[in-house]
C-alpha cells in the first residue's frame, strides 16, 4: 500500500482546513476522559500517549440515546441532516468495530437507516496504536494494533511525522498534497509495525474456540466463570462491537427513543410472559462469551470481539474475557452435562 507522510505540526495545519468544510471529532478530555468530540482548536486534541477513548467510536454513529420518531398529533420520522463528518484518531480496534456492526446494521432488506446515514456521511481515519495496553489483544482475535479494516484512512507515527495510508477515495481526496513516502521511510514503517505486533498476545484458534464454547453450553462451565458478576453492564456498554438497544416512548417528550441496552440486564430477554430465557448471570454470562466467538463466526466466520480490552479494564470484578476463551478451549467438555 502506497504511503504518504506528514510532519506532527503539519498534521494539525491540515486538521485545522479540514474544520474549515467539515464537522472534525477527535480525542480530547472533558473534564472526567478522553472522548470523542467536535474540534474547536486543535491544540485541544489528544493525539499522543493515550490508550483508547472511554467510551467507543460506535456513539458517534449508534448514540447512547437517539431519537427515531416524534409525535405532535401524527408520529412522524426525525428528520436526518446528516453533514460529512471526520472522525480522526480513532484506534484499529474501534474502526474494525464499526465494519462488524455494519454487518449487524446495514442490511440489504432491512437498513437501519439511522446507521447508515451516519456512515455514509463519515470519513474515518485511525491512528495506528504504537504501545498497546497489557489489556490489549487485538491480535488474539485477528486483528492488530495497525488492521485497516473499517478505516478510510490510517496514520503511523514515526517520530515527529505521520506516515499516511489511504484506503478509500474519500481519504485520498484529504491527503492529496502531501508528498510520497520514500521507500526507507516505509521500510522502517513495516519493520516498526510488525515488532509491535510480535508483543502481542497470539491468535486464538477460531474454530476450535467456537467448537468448545458451543461443547460448554449445557455445562456447568458459565456457573463459574459468571460467579462474581455483578451485572452492571459495563462490558457491553464500553464495548465497540455490542449494539443491544431498547425503544421507548417518551410520553413528555412526545418521542420515540432508541437507547442503548445490555444483554447483562435481567430485564433485557424478560418477555411479557413473565418467562425470562435468560434467568440467571449465568446465561447472561453465556450469552455474551458466545457472541463474540461462537454466534458471529457461524454468521460472517468472524470473531465479533475487537481485543480493544475495556472489559477488562474497566470490570470492576475483574472478569477477563480473555481467560474465560481460554479457559474454554483448554477444559474438555465431555461428560460435563447439568
Amino acid at each position: 500500500m502506497p504511503a504518504k507522510w506528514i510532519s506532527k505540526s503539519d498534521l494539525k495545519k491540515l486538521l485545522a482546513q479540514w474544520q474549515k468544510k467539515h464537522l472534525v471529532y477527535a480525542p480530547m478530555h472533558n473534564g472526567h476522559e478522553l472522548a470523542f468530540q467536535v474540534v474547536k482548536d486543535v491544540e485541544d486534541m489528544v493525539l499522543d500517549g493515550f490508550l483508547n477513548t472511554r467510551y467507543p467510536a460506535k456513539s458517534l454513529f449508534l448514540p447512547q440515546s437517539e431519537a427515531l420518531m416524534k409525535f405532535d398529533g401524527i408520529l412522524h420520522s426525525v428528520e436526518t441532516d446528516e453533514k460529512e463528518k471526520i472522525i480522526f484518531g480513532l484506534r484499529a480496534c474501534d474502526a474494525h468495530a464499526l465494519r462488524l456492526l455494519d454487518h449487524a446494521l446495514v442490511d440489504e432488506q432491512n437498513p437501519d437507516e439511522y446507521w447508515e446515514k451516519k456512515r455514509a456521511a463519515a470519513v474515518v481515519i485511525t491512528l495506528g496504536c504504537n504501545s498497546p495496553d497489557e489489556t490489549c489483544f487485538c491480535t488474539a482475535v485477528g486483528g492488530s494494533p495497525f488492521n485497516t479494516a473499517g478505516s478510510d484512512a490510517m496514520l503511523v507515527e514515526m517520530g515527529e511525522e505521520y506516515l499516511v495510508y489511504s484506503i478509500s477515495k474519500k481519504a485520498e481526496a484529504l491527503f492529496q498534497d502531501l508528498p510520497q513516502a520514500d521507500g526507507s521511510k516505509t521500510q522502517n514503517a513495516r519493520k516498526f509495525m510488525k515488532g509491535v505486533e510480535t508483543r502481542m498476545p497470539g491468535l486464538f484458534p477460531k474454530q476450535e474456540l467456537h467448537d468448545a464454547l458451543m461443547a460448554s453450553f449445557e455445562t456447568d462451565f458459565w456457573k463459574a466463570v459468571s460467579q462474581s458478576c455483578l451485572g452492571c453492564g459495563v462490558c457491553t456498554f464500553l464495548c465497540p462491537s455490542c449494539f443491544c438497544f431498547d425503544i421507548v416512548d417518551e410520553t413528555v417528550r412526545r418521542e420515540r427513543v432508541r437507547n442503548w441496552d445490555s444483554c447483562m440486564f435481567r430485564k433485557y430477554s424478560l418477555e411479557a410472559s413473565g418467562h425470562n430465557p435468560r434467568p440467571t448471570k449465568i446465561e447472561r454470562t453465556r450469552q455474551r462469551v458466545m457472541h463474540k466467538f461462537a454466534y458471529w463466526v457461524d454468521l460472517i466466520d468472524e470473531m465479533g470481539c475487537t481485543g480493544c480490552g475495556r472489559c477488562v479494564r474497566y470490570c470492576p470484578v475483574n472478569i477477563d474475557i480473555r481467560a474465560i476463551a481460554t479457559e474454554a478451549l483448554h477444559r474438555e467438555f465431555e461428560g460435563m452435562k447439568k
